[in-house]
């Protein structure tokens, strides 16, 4: 892995690693670092006020209309938040660190997590060590592990309603959010059962209670200041799963594709750390015209997972400045690169995926050894 400092990237020697790393420590000079840096807090704090004002709106709307465009623009906002402030903060890679641990200006920026309900602690161990040590590993990234409800890896089984989880699981990535809030309960609790210090008990689950009763508050309380209960059920229900759906979608779209390489915890193929991120990664929307740019700012770099796999600890505006140096690498060592033009692409690549994952025999190609 690469930490994030004020120079290049330090240079990993030897095989595509090392190759990769010396070509984007060259393409990345202190200049150009602290230009990404500059862009990301500009958006940052234009996030950030976009999502305060979607609040005041909501709770002053005095119409259907203006109700309506206030809560979809929380829901948008919302999803802003996670993708562009606390996905960077928490991967060390808003503020300049020289070293992998996490600094405490990056930790304070990443309880922007809580401001969207979830917790920062149990997202750290969940994305950070298990998503991005082995992505698309069955019976370790915990992104592609949905139990019975869906099969989205070859080495899953596969039961009858899976034939049709291409048609109902898009519905259901609209409690993408609520998930994400219960698990964090849910492994508080069993955490607890192993953890010794009854002092870190008790801070864990005073931070989740506080945290989430402050989320609770602001998306019910300040609007039922203003408005009557059933309408701010309703919309806090559109904007949750507005939400929910949102980044279900995108955050799939990076890695339950076709193309993209699975395994099994303890047999995953002999491929090293870097390649392994590139064959399991799929980016997207990388094009010059205004919908692609629009939607490579609003996605935070996750149009760029590939790059985001192997340099997490970059701010995600560099990522497209090295897209073309991890391609050139790539293609030198005969790793596949996979890029879908769109995201309306990405999308229909998972639709695919998930409908070949459902069929009884959609993964006679793929049987582990």
């Amino acid at each position: 892995m690469v930490s994030t400092t004020t120079g290049p990237p330090p240079v990993i020697t030897g095989g595509f690693a090392g190759a990769l790393t010396r070509a984007v420590a060259e393409r990345l000079d202190h200049a150009t670092l602290r230009a990404g840096y500059r862009r990301l807090h500009v958006k940052a704090l234009i996030i950030a006020l976009w999502y305060l004002v979607s609040i005041a709106g909501a709770v002053v709307a005095s119409g259907w209309l203006e109700g309506l465009i206030a809560t979809a623009s929380l829901a948008l906002a919302f999803a802003a938040v996670g993708f562009n402030i606390q996905h960077d903060a928490n991967h060390n890679a808003f503020f300049a660190s020289k070293t992998k641990r996490l600094s405490r200006s990056n930790r304070v920026v990443g309880w922007s997590m809580f401001v969207i309900g979830a917790d920062a602690n149990r997202w750290l161990y969940r994305h950070n060590t298990l998503h991005h040590s082995s992505p698309n590993v069955v019976g370790t990234d915990s992104d592609i592990n949905l139990g019975p409800l869906a099969r989205l890896a070859p080495f899953q089984r596969r039961y009858f309603w899976h034939r049709y989880q291409h048609i109902y699981l898009w519905p259901l990535y609209c409690f993408t959010v609520l998930e994400i809030m219960f698990n964090d309960l849910a492994t508080l609790v069993g955490a607890s059962r192993h953890t010794r210090s009854s002092r870190s008990r008790l801070s864990d689950a005073t931070v989740a209670v506080l945290t989430k009763a402050t989320f609770v508050a602001t998306m019910l309380g300040l609007p039922l200041l203003t408005h009557p209960f059933w309408i701010v059920a309703v919309g806090a229900i559109g904007v949750m799963t507005a939400v929910g759906f949102l980044m279900g979608v995108v955050f799939q779209s990076a890695h339950v594709v076709e193309g993209a390489e699975f395994a099994v915890a303890g047999a995953r193929p002999p491929y090293q750390w870097h390649e392994w991120q590139v064959r399991s990664s799929l980016d997207f929307s990388h094009g010059s015209g205004p919908l692609s740019r629009l939607f490579r700012w609003y996605a935070g770099g996750l149009d760029h997972q590939t790059e985001h796999h192997l340099f997490p600890r970059l701010p995600h505006t560099i990522y497209p400045l090295i897209a073309p140096v991890v391609s050139a690498v790539c293609e030198d060592y005969d790793i596949p690169r996979h890029v879908q033009p769109s995201f309306h692409a990405a999308v229909a690549s998972h639709f695919r995926h998930l409908r070949a994952m459902g069929r009884p025999l959609g993964a006679s190609a793929l049987k582990p050894n």
